[in-house]
């Protein structure tokens, strides 16, 4: 278990000072993500990922506080990425030409490839997150970024009067995606495990779906439900 929640200002790393202390820490995470494909974060030392990043366990903590905070920095950093990513691959200039079939499917595939590729971060904080909550809470936040982006780039494709529908049943979509992801990290399934190849075209699917539902409405007004209660059933003779 990393421990307590460190500070936020312990989540930093301390500052670099020359070019070569920014290679060793890009090289320390490396070296994380590396070793988190093989095992469990708990059972992974500080001189294990200082000797996979070719430097030494002192150097490792002039970086970090402890590994709490590389965890936390580790985090940040693929955030720091993802943001990155989409700025510069997934813009609606580069979808100018793509359908809305086409631009659902690319959102898609694009979610699953982020999942697969970080799928040992999102295990770990999932783990952590069983006595801290707050260990989730930074891969949630990237989860509802990638969300809004795909909305933001989909609701293009539709009509303005269509878009205030959309926009919720697309996030009802998403969120139903995200769910059979993360469980798929977490837990062995064996319907459309992560690597499935026939995964995307059923997230695919769903999405699609969610989009031409119509949402369904009360069978019975709020009002008329609160009188319902009220009344008392007849005494049976």
């Amino acid at each position: 278990m990393i421990g307590k929640k460190t500070s936020l200002a312990l989540v930093k790393a301390f500052p670099a000072k020359q070019l070569r202390s920014e290679q060793t820490r890009e090289n320390l995470l490396k070296a994380g993500l590396d070793l988190l494909q093989n095992g469990l974060f708990d059972d992974i030392s500080v001189a294990q990922i200082s000797a996979r990043a070719g430097c030494s366990v002192g150097s490792f903590y002039l970086r970090f506080p402890n590994k709490a905070a590389f965890f936390e920095f580790l985090i940040e950093s693929i955030s720091e990425t993802l943001q990155a990513d989409l700025q510069s691959n997934l813009t609606k200039e580069n979808i100018k030409e793509l359908t809305l079939t086409q631009t659902v499917r690319h959102c898609i595939n694009h979610y699953v490839e982020i999942n697969r590729q970080y799928e040992t971060v999102i295990r770990a904080a999932m783990q952590y997150s069983i006595n801290d909550s707050n260990d989730w809470q930074p891969v949630r936040d990237n989860g509802l970024k990638l969300h809004h982006h795909y909305i933001d780039l989909i609701l293009g494709k539709l009509r303005k009067p269509a878009q205030k529908e959309a926009q919720q049943q697309l996030l009802i979509g998403l969120q139903i995606i995200s769910g059979h992801l993360v469980n798929s990290i977490t837990h062995p399934v064996n319907n459309l495990p992560l690597y499935d190849p026939h995964l995307n075209h059923w997230l695919f699917e769903v999405l699609m779906h969610c989009l031409k539902v119509k949402p369904p409405t009360s069978a019975i007004p709020l009002q008329n439900n609160k009188r319902l209660r009220n009344v008392s059933l007849p005494k049976k003779r």
